[in-house]
């Protein structure tokens, strides 16, 4: 092998790491970002339920979650507000799990 045919073949190497890397971080960007907007919209869709007297806020989180791809780890309401805890698959990456919290404004309460 002649050392120009042994350099091609190194960058080439190198490239293809670099593009695998790179697909890697892209999936793992983009599953973090649903998991923001699961956890979010879950979060908002049970402090919603829970203003108007809904029995069951975190059985409406879960349902939003899932409806976005991700499913809810926790679910935690604490007076007016709810906490949520999702979780989305990654592909090759481990899961992507985030945090969300919504409720009313202090000046909101009842």
């Amino acid at each position: 092998m002649s050392t120009s045919a042994a350099g091609l073949l190194a960058w080439t190497g190198s490239l293809t790491v670099t593009i695998a890397g790179l697909s890697l971080l892209g999936t793992g960007v983009l599953a973090q970002s649903r998991a923001a907007t699961a956890a979010d919209l879950a979060a908002l869709a049970g402090a919603d339920s829970l203003a108007v007297a809904h029995a069951a806020p975190c059985s409406v989180a879960g349902e939003v979650a899932a409806r976005n791809g991700a499913q809810l780890v926790s679910c935690e309401q604490r007076e007016w507000d709810v906490l949520v805890t999702v979780q989305v698959e990654a592909g090759p990456l481990p899961a992507m799990s985030t945090r969300a919290r919504a409720g009313p404004g202090p000046a909101d309460l009842p």
